[in-house]
């Protein structure tokens, strides 16, 4: 009954604030013929339907054409923050200094269209940073060091949350892949979410042979997420077989002085206890993948070597950002707790519209080294 009620509440909000933007834009059309106007009222109406249409219409419609009514619906469901801040900020100053704003323009422009103009202008300036934001991919390097036995280094690269789906094109993925192999990993792993929410676009645009491109010297090991699970859990499994992709499900594999350790995602609420699923191995290197990044300290109290998680995406776009930073000990990075090392990815995809504001998406290329340091001897 309070799901329902908060989901109700955020409607609410959010129907509201795309009226409260239409009459502050519509000082733009105000004056023109009156089909604009109609044209505009409908423009307002579909981006206000637009995450409905695609929530309710998606099986029905065919996928390029539930993939427009994605992006467009999700990507104004970040813009519309951005365009809301800007309504009511531009409303804060007028208030105290919109007298002078209209002597300095000369009755060039008139308020209300200044104000339209700061929204609509502004909003499109965000959008755009934000999407050139999303597209410049950062490669996170990690040299990570451990004291048990390895002969010679390990090269992983480790991605995480994909979200494969209506967001993401055949050339996108092709290019992500591309990268990858240009690595010449011995392995690569991904910490969950390589499915978004529907496994219709992945089939239809016949995603699996383009992951099935991937190369590593040892393979190409998951865990799940809770994506896996929306989208449902059974399917995904297949799906990701057939993109030849080993996932580990509260299992543990051993590849040389490695061993990967891959936990059900937290979906899952009879998933084993990570104390249930593994015993400290002094001789084998052991790295944790787990999407979620919740009780960070338990990796560290099995003495595990290395966990990467991902899920947060550090919230995609400011302000969101702080709400993962408060949630989370550690939604983004770097972190070490006792031996253990952790690195949490913002993901290489998006879920939703394409923007990046305040945040990055990411490949993370890990090399793990043994330390070679020497104790002094004393006495």
């Amino acid at each position: 009954m309070k799901g329902r009620l908060f989901f109700v509440a955020i409607f609410v909000a959010y129907f509201l604030a795309n009226l409260y933007l239409g009459f502050r834009v519509y000082p733009l059309v105000a004056q023109m013929n009156w089909s604009i106007q109609v044209i505009y009222g409908v423009a307002v109406a579909f981006l206000i339907v637009s995450p409905l249409l695609f929530f309710g219409l998606r099986k029905r419609v065919s996928v390029p054409q539930a993939a427009i009514l994605y992006k467009v619906g999700t990507g104004w469901l970040m813009l519309i923050l951005y365009s809301f801040l800007l309504a009511v900020v531009s409303e804060v100053v007028f208030a105290f200094w919109g007298s002078f704003i209209e002597a300095f323009s000369e009755g060039l422009l008139s308020l209300p269209k200044l104000q339209a103009w700061i929204i609509v202008g502004g909003t499109v300036l965000v959008a755009c940073i934000g999407n050139v934001n999303y597209y410049r991919k950062k490669v996170v390097t990690l040299d990570l060091e451990t004291v048990k036995p390895l002969e010679e280094s390990i090269k992983m690269v480790v991605l995480s949350d994909l979200h494969l789906g209506h967001a993401i094109s055949r050339r996108e993925l092709k290019r992500w892949i591309s990268f990858i192999n240009a690595q010449q990993a011995d392995v690569v792993l991904f910490a969950g979410d390589i499915i978004d929410n529907s496994l219709l676009p992945l089939t239809y645009y016949k995603l699996d042979e383009l992951l099935r491109e991937i190369k590593s010297k040892h393979g190409v090991y998951a865990c799940l997420g809770n994506h896996e699970y929306l989208a449902n859990v059974e399917m995904s499994l297949a799906f990701l077989r057939e993109s030849n992709i080993t996932v580990l499900r509260d299992e543990v594999v051993n590849i040389g002085s490695l061993q990967l350790i891959g936990r059900d995602d937290k979906s899952n609420p009879h998933r084993k206890a990570l104390c249930d699923l593994v015993q400290p191995q002094p001789d084998k290197i052991q790295v944790l993948l787990d999407h979620q990044p919740y009780d960070l300290a338990k990796a560290a109290e099995q003495h595990l070597d290395f966990q990467f998680s991902g899920h947060t995406h550090r919230g995609q776009v400011w302000p969101f950002s702080w709400i993962t930073d408060y949630l989370f000990e550690q939604s983004h990075g770097y972190l070490k707790k006792g031996t253990t090392q952790y690195y949490v990815s913002s993901g290489l995809g998006i879920w939703g519209g394409r923007y990046r504001i305040g945040t990055q998406s990411e490949y993370v290329v890990v090399t793990l080294k043994a330390n070679r340091k020497k104790e002094k001897v004393t006495g």
